[in-house]
């Protein structure tokens, strides 16, 4: 059947700023800013066609530069502005292109120009492929909705055309398929992130620090309030700082039920032998915390984490604990690339891409019938709704992962960044999944985790159009919040 896509548009929800502040890399509470506190989801809107008729599919996610480009010298205007030129060359490729007879054949065809054109102009692979994946997601929720089916029954009965021996030629004529239970999975723990300015006890949060409006706001609470037992604690990259607060961590969430760690190094470790010696002490002095973790995320940077020279390390380290690269994870080949040195896991992330997902789960699938140790995990720390949350929460009922990195609920106040009509919508369609608390709707957590069976619509767990007319279109919002005389557009 050939698909054709009419047309698509791109948009910006703004958000306000998030109720707390957040520390990535080598920021400090100095550094960050009000603005660095907001984060403004873009989304696309294609309408696709076929015999069936006319639909629209739509996409989105926040636009999180300081996690893709964290190239020092390069303020976040900048790197907004070309992530947008980015997103609009993406536009342009798929328009220009505009007939398909599957989705993954269109996005084989799509997604090496826009990663070509991103490393043309010097962008970051992770970057580069945000930019596909927002284009890519749009494409299979119009298709999804078109053929009156869920994502996952597209994946399960391979309506797609997805055929991941056409890009990895070791997994030959596999069918995803085989490997997907009969129905998709749709309950998921929450990870709770522990991020490196949150704070960890009641003790060390005066009031007159306290935000104060409802909702837990330390470590301590979330495990009381919520049930949390999942948690992705960050570490800075500075041995001994990392080490004590692990420890006042591990104090905490001993309130938990069976507690689950994982660590986060976000690239901070550039010194390989600083790591292993982290993760000799944890093993030597805080033997109980380092049994309940169950991996540690992209120790090193983005650039020399696939560097062959440190593969006897890693595959040292990795005997202790599996090791899981993120950052470093920007291609269709970098999975496979790490797997050679040592590391046994990667991230899904839609940002990422869904089909490099499916791709990644394949490999797993692979590896694992070859009695290998292979893993993919879910994470994203400030995946938001509405269009962004559920159509994350689609793909992991397919990749079939229990637990997720989620802290969109934490970092904002539940759904105060949608307009009416999308509360609405959202309150009327998936009470499985939210609740309301007064004047606002929260994110429905029993027991530290949600039920998301409403996601199982046609489309790509999308259910109601997004309100369009409360966003802003993305030429508009770039040239008016972060202007430049070199924008292209």
């Amino acid at each position: 059947m050939t698909y054709k896509i009419e047309s698509i548009d791109l948009y910006v929800r703004e958000t306000p700023p998030g109720r707390m502040l957040f520390l990535l890399g080598t920021q400090t509470r100095s550094t960050v800013s009000k603005q660095d506190r907001i984060n403004p989801l873009g989304h696309v809107r294609m309408v696709v066609k076929n015999s069936n008729g006319e639909t629209f599919g739509c996409s989105g996610d926040r636009l999180s530069v300081r996690w893709l480009d964290k190239r020092p010298g390069r303020d976040k205007s900048l790197k907004l502005r070309e992530l947008v030129d980015l997103i609009h060359f993406a536009r342009d490729a798929y328009l220009a292109a505009p007939e398909f007879e599957s989705p993954f054949e269109q996005w084989r065809r799509m997604h090496p120009k826009i990663m070509e054109a991103g490393r043309k102009s010097g962008q970051e692979a992770l970057t580069s492929s945000f930019a596909s994946a927002l284009m890519e997601r749009a494409m299979l929720d119009a298709v999804c909705r078109l053929e009156d089916q869920p994502i996952f029954e597209m994946v399960k009965q391979n309506r797609l055309g997805f055929e991941p021996g056409r890009v990895h030629k070791r997994l030959g004529e596999m069918q995803l398929a085989e490997f997907l239970p009969d129905r998709p999975m749709t309950q998921f723990s929450l990870r709770h992130t522990v991020g490196l300015a949150d704070p960890l006890s009641n003790e060390e949060l005066p009031n007159e620090s306290r935000v104060n409006d409802g909702l837990p706001e330390t470590l301590e609470e979330y495990i009381r309030d919520d049930g949390i037992r999942h948690f992705k604690i960050k570490i800075s990259g500075n041995v001994d700082a990392d080490f004590d607060r692990l420890r006042r961590i591990w104090d905490l969430v001993l309130a938990a039920d069976q507690p689950v760690i994982t660590l986060d190094a976000n690239e901070s470790y550039s010194d390989l032998a600083s790591f292993e010696k982290l993760v000799n002490r944890l093993d030597q002095e805080l033997t109980g915390l380092f049994q309940h973790i169950l991996y540690i995320e992209q120790p090193l940077p983005r650039r020399t984490t696939l560097d062959r020279s440190t593969t006897d390390i890693i595959r040292r380290i990795s005997q202790r604990k599996p090791l899981l690269i993120d950052e470093a994870d920007g291609t269709v080949d970098a999975y496979s690339q790490a797997r050679e040195i040592g590391y046994e896991g990667t991230s899904h992330k839609n940002c990422k891409g869904f089909f490099k997902s499916l791709l990644n789960y394949a490999l797993v699938m692979h590896h694992s019938l070859q009695d290998e140790n292979a893993f993919l995990s879910a994470e994203d720390l400030q995946n938001l709704p509405v269009v962004p949350l559920h159509q994350d929460f689609a793909t992991l009922g397919i990749l079939g992962i229990d637990h997720c990195e989620r802290n969109g609920h934490h970092y904002n106040y539940g759904l105060s960044m949608l307009s009416d009509r999308d509360k609405q919508n959202v309150i009327a369609h998936h009470p499985d999944m939210y609740v309301q608390r007064g004047d606002e709707s929260f994110l429905r957590i029993d027991n530290g985790a949600v039920r998301c069976d409403s996601l199982q619509c046609a489309g790509f767990g999308i259910r109601d159009e997004p309100d369009w007319e409360s966003m802003t279109p993305l030429k508009e919002w770039i040239n008016s919040r972060h202007p430049s005389n070199n924008a292209r557009r």
